[in-house]
């Protein structure tokens, strides 16, 4: 009876991980597709103040907060760009927004 009892929860552990698994694939892919995510989707912003306020509205897929670790600039396409380092307070899965800052009004 122990042994039935131990398999039952070696199989309900690789169940919970292959449906976290699965969960952190799909947040990864819908993060992957969101605007900002490449430079060929930057989000188009006319102030700096645009992308503070674009970064202190993005939340991780997991539910966390994204907690900026840097932003740098360059020019990709005649567009010049900015490029803000994110990473999760919860799961730390670090990512990148693209904002294009070509149009800027300073």
């Amino acid at each position: 009876m122990t042994a039935v009892l131990f398999v039952l929860a070696v199989a309900a552990a690789l169940v919970a991980m292959g449906l976290r698994r699965q969960r952190r694939n799909r947040q990864r892919r819908a993060a992957a597709s969101r605007p900002g995510a490449t430079p060929d989707t930057a989000i188009w912003v006319r102030s700096f103040d645009e992308i503070d306020e674009h970064l202190r509205r993005s939340w991780c897929g997991c539910g966390g907060i994204l907690e900026p670790q840097g932003e740098s600039s360059r020019e990709e396409g005649g567009r010049r760009l900015r490029v803000a380092r994110l990473v999760c307070q919860e799961c730390d899965e670090s990512t990148t927004l693209h904002f294009d800052t070509t149009d800027l009004v300073h």
